[in-house]
């Protein structure tokens, strides 16, 4: 128990369950803090930081239980669900619930909520405290005593600015490695102009009837308010903005850096587009103290990423992004994706190329995976090749899920891709290299260069960094990372 959370009356008590600390979610902070506004009571528990979680989970005497099911996430939430006490609504939060309703039915799961939180889980909490129908409750799907499945129209998110302040206390009291770790994470905004292939933003759009193609954008006086209420209560030396796409308008980045510098003065890193980093832009996010950010260059063909990855961006503007920002001192840290649906491994071995070219500070690789109704699970489909069982596999296998033929190499080539591109390796080394491997975690012990890079990245101290490490674990275990589902 938490002293101060839990000695107070309310009226539902929520308990949300997560699989681990790496795991942190704003948008579990997000909707925490309007079911505190309410009178309320909401109690995180991280699995992998409670002794036992039945047991803590009884000592709550929750009325209603959030589980966090997200993508490649599925065996954890089925064991969750697995040991909730009897008689609890458990209702399932994420990615997957989002985009796979048929997940209720799989993990013996009460309830889904899907989409953003903010609306749908207060208007639950209050039918379930008022015996209401059900129907009214936006993005819901439960199923009633017969077993069978109802769904509910999505409904609208609210203006980001109405909302109360994130309740950040449900990690950082609940979990204090999590508070004193100085390095933490805000929003300015959810959403993305782009329609990426791989990406959850284009099937989330349709959800909500396809009206919100554009980012919503807290205001200036909102995101300081957010970071001055966590670093009056605890250390705060380095900001990451989690956001999909930071920064894209020019009027609302001039005023953050005029304001920030003076109101805030922490060191942030951000990711924004290509195409938004123009000479001006660039300029001003220096000026507001950017000191590391970060654009997707997804794949080194070009054709590529328009055709499979469906992102539109030119090598041109890629370079040009880059070269504005190093010109000003800002590091670059770059997203790629290898082992698309149909990439031989010679053109993964050009993603690795672009990067040293580019200078990349900070690359970051992951395999293709075809989420459900993703354009990379189109492509797939089409090609003839098997879909994934979603209750089979999970994120730390890292797996080349989408690969033609022989995965090996692409699985070899994620764990050399750092070093790779910061030592100037000759691309035929290491392409002899990962097609040498039989194995590719033959070359696991490169995880230690690759946390090292990590802890450069935050900009905190190495003792902080290792205090976190020990008890969050490796950021490969991370399966949501999204600002606006957890």
């Amino acid at each position: 128990m938490v002293a101060g959370r839990d000695s107070y009356p309310a009226r539902v008590r929520v308990a949300i369950l997560q699989a681990a600390a790496v795991d942190e979610s704003l948008a579990l902070c997000d909707v925490a803090g309007v079911l505190g506004a309410g009178g309320h009571l909401v109690r995180l528990f991280l699995d992998d930081q409670e002794r036992d979680l039945g047991a803590s989970l009884a000592t709550f005497s929750a009325d209603l239980i959030l589980i966090q099911a997200a993508y490649m996430g599925e065996p954890w939430a089925r064991a969750a669900v697995a040991r909730c006490p009897a008689g609890v609504p458990t209702v399932l939060v994420g990615t997957a619930a989002t985009f796979d309703e048929e997940i209720v039915t799989r993990l013996g799961a009460w309830g889904a909520l899907a989409g953003e939180l903010d609306d749908c889980t207060p208007a639950l909490v209050a039918a379930l405290e008022s015996g209401a129908p059900l129907g009214s409750v936006p993005g819901l799907v439960w199923r009633d005593d017969a077993g069978s499945l109802h769904r509910n129209p999505w409904g609208e998110p609210p203006d980001l600015d109405a909302l109360p302040l994130p309740d950040r206390a449900l990690y950082f009291e609940a979990y204090p490695f999590m508070g004193r770790f100085p390095w933490k994470r805000f929003t300015t905004g959810r959403g993305c102009v782009h329609s990426c292939g791989f990406c959850y933003l284009p099937p989330l759009r349709d959800g909500y009837g396809g009206t919100r193609a554009t980012v919503r954008r807290k205001s200036v006086d909102r995101v300081i308010a957010e970071i001055q209420a966590v670093r009056a209560r605890w250390p705060l030396t380095r900001i990451h903005f989690a956001d999909d796409l930071f920064a894209p308008g020019r009027p609302w980045l001039e005023e953050l850096a005029e304001r920030y510098p003076r109101e805030v003065g922490v060191p942030f890193s951000a990711n924004t587009s290509p195409e938004t980093v123009t000479e001006v832009n660039a300029e001003l996010l220096a000026r507001a103290g950017a000191r590391i950010v970060g654009i997707g260059l997804e794949t080194g063909i070009e054709a590529n990423r328009v055709d499979i990855l469906g992102r539109p961006t030119r090598d041109t503007a890629i370079r040009a992004a880059a070269q504005r920002l190093k010109s000003r001192g800002i590091q670059l840290l770059t997203f790629n994706m290898i082992a698309n649906p149909g990439e031989p491994f010679a053109e993964a071995l050009q993603t690795l190329k672009l990067n040293q070219e580019l200078g990349t500070d900070f690359p970051r690789v992951n395999l293709a995976y075809p989420a459900p109704e993703s354009l990379l699970e189109k492509l797939m489909l089409e090609r003839g090749s098997p879909l994934l069982a979603p209750d089979t596999h999970d994120r730390q296998e890292l797996k080349a899920w989408c690969a033609d033929g022989d995965p090996t190499p692409f699985e070899a080539l994620t764990r050399l891709f750092r070093l790779a591109t910061r030592m100037g390796l000759p691309l035929g080394l290491v392409d002899v290299i990962a097609r040498g491997v039989p194995d590719a975690r033959w070359l696991a012990p490169l995880v230690l260069y690759d946390a090292s890079v990590e802890a450069r990245w935050s900009g905190v101290r190495l003792i902080d960094a290792l205090r976190y490490a020990r008890h969050a674990g490796p950021p490969n275990r991370r399966v949501t990372y999204h600002e606006s589902i957890p």
